[in-house]
């Protein structure tokens, strides 16, 4: 999901993957899944050696640890003290069984979704996971109005037995057993004493995860440490004594540590320090995320008249060049693209990827039919995170090169950032949308009218009968209609996507696992142990 409120959500997304639906038929357990009637909290005869501590380098602090108003950005903080219900197989994609053992569709509008939980799990204080935790979590959050009520939809849920739930959607949400997965926070279940006072998850963990935050050894904002939680219905999958998530902004200071041994990877390593922790013999991985570039937040022509006109918006889109930008920013790490979607996703469309070919003429041409052949004035809002400001900075001079008067105004912080982009004085702004997810998930956060990402109101009918038509149809069967919600926004010229960016991890010797997968593209903390 794009981001409602907070830039960072999107900057630093956790991404997921296409969903292999369940349909109408219950989805079973994989092979190595425990039945659900067996016990599952009997550890094997000989435990796999833990290592001692793994510390996590990652550039930002959440601003609080509830799972009911976590963002995808910060799901590094909340993975390790909340199982999800669902998780998603990063060898193929698959939505496969987690705090869920099994789950269906019930009818085919897409509003009726049945779950049966996991026997025999505690939460971190040693209370029973089952339904009636379940609903009392969702439902408190509907009541609060959270961004996981928003993920869900949920009108009501329905006690069926111990371990048996209902949740009656207000709408159709084809999407949601990938929003119950780690990477979208929905599915985090905290335990009944955070349901009844939620400020004791702002700052602690009560999940049915692996771990648990250790309030004693953690400083807000600076250091987060987790110790194993001794009720935890998998003790296998607990590799590390304690896990450590050090906040580090600075790029530079994060591969330092990475050097002397202080952390042991780095998560989302800046593309400045991959080459020199490649040369040190560090480990890299990475795959394909989000798409920077800039936003058309307004295009109605509120803020700037001139982009109220799509041959406008078109001509600054022909008017760069991202061959070259991709190459010069990110050093051949990047990939210029036209589109907004990248492989994974329902929508991605190969023959739009290079719908904008750079073509100074035909910028001027689509210039001068719309009457603005003398240029016009335009501000880029602009953050220095993710060469984003870099990118702001190329592209205002490539629109000077067409007669477009353009500034850059950066803001240090996101909270400024976030101020001014709701502000309505802009017409354009610096994005990294997380561009791997289902168009419908994407949605409500990134291009419905009234979004953050697009805060400009007015109805665009053809998209909203797209969407209509999403909303009714099995992910499986998406592609089709999703490919034509990319066609129009890359026609109608709603962003200039720039380069398509990866999601890089850096690794010191010793440690493996977690990589991101083109299927799971996020890294998952709860994967990486010791090497062998």
């Amino acid at each position: 999901m794009c981001p409602k409120w907070k830039i960072l959500i999107v900057i630093l997304m956790a991404a997921s993957v296409l969903l292999s639906s369940c349909g109408g038929k219950t989805v079973t357990p994989a092979p190595a899944t425990v039945p659900a009637t067996a016990p599952v909290s009997t550890p094997t005869a000989v435990a796999p050696q833990r290592g001692d501590v793994l510390t996590i380098a990652y550039a930002i602090a959440p601003p609080s640890l509830d799972p009911g108003v976590g963002e995808p950005s910060f799901e590094v903080y909340l993975t390790p003290a909340y199982d999800a219900l669902l998780k998603i197989d990063p060898a193929d994609g698959k939505v496969i069984p987690s705090l869920a053992v099994s789950w269906k569709w019930v009818g085919t509008d897409f509003k009726t979704f049945q779950m049966e939980l996991r026997p025999n799990v505690l939460f971190s204080d040693g209370t029973e996971f089952n339904a009636a935790a379940v609903k009392t979590w969702l439902e408190l959050q509907k009541a609060n109005a959270t961004i996981t009520a928003s993920d869900i939809g949920l009108d009501t849920a329905e006690v069926t037995g111990p371990l048996s739930i209902t949740l009656h959607l207000a709408k159709p949400n084809p999407t949601l057993p990938i929003l119950l997965t780690r990477g979208w926070i929905a599915g985090a279940i905290a335990c009944p004493a955070a349901a009844t006072n939620p400020d004791l998850v702002k700052t602690a963990t009560c999940g049915a995860g692996p771990y648990m935050l250790d309030t004693a050894n953690t400083v807000t904002s600076d250091t987060y440490t987790y110790i194993p939680n001794p009720h935890y219905w998998n003790p296998d999958a607990i590799h590390w004594n304690k896990l450590v998530i050090k906040v580090i902004a600075n790029a530079q200071s994060a591969l330092d540590a990475l050097r002397t041994g202080q952390v042991q990877v780095i998560y989302l390593a800046d593309a400045s320090i991959i080459d020199a922790g490649v040369a040190d013999g560090m480990k890299l991985s990475g795959v394909e995320q989000n798409v920077q570039g800039l936003d058309f937040i307004f295009k109605d022509g509120t803020a700037v008249p001139a982009l109220g006109d799509v041959r406008v918006r078109q001509a600054l889109n022909y008017a760069i060049d991202r061959v070259t930008l991709a190459q010069v920013i990110s050093g051949g790490k990047g990939r210029p693209v036209s589109s907004e979607f990248l492989p994974g996703s329902d929508a991605y469309d190969a023959s739009l990827d290079n719908y904008y070919p750079y073509d100074v003429t035909k910028a001027k041409a689509l210039l001068a039919e719309a009457g603005y052949a003398d240029g016009f004035d335009v501000t880029i809002l602009s953050i220095p995170m993710n060469s984003l400001d870099t990118i702001a900075q190329a592209v205002a001079s490539y629109w000077e090169a067409i007669g477009v008067h353009t500034k850059v105004d950066t803001k240090t912080s996101a909270s400024d950032y976030i101020g001014a982009a709701l502000s309505g004085q802009y017409a354009v702004d610096v994005a990294a949308l997380g561009t791997v997810p289902p168009v419908l998930i994407l949605w409500t956060g990134c291009f419905a009218p009234g979004s953050f990402w697009n805060p400009d109101k007015s109805p665009v009918p053809e998209l909203q009968g797209l969407i209509d038509q999403l909303s009714s149809t099995d992910i499986e069967n998406s592609a089709s209609i999703a490919r034509q919600v990319n066609q129009y926004l890359t026609v109608n010229a709603w962003y200039v996507p720039v380069m398509s960016a990866k999601q890089y991890l850096l690794y010191a010797p010793g440690v493996t696992g977690g990589e991101a997968t083109p299927f799971d593209p996020t890294f998952s903390i709860l994967e990486v142990e010791p090497s062998k």
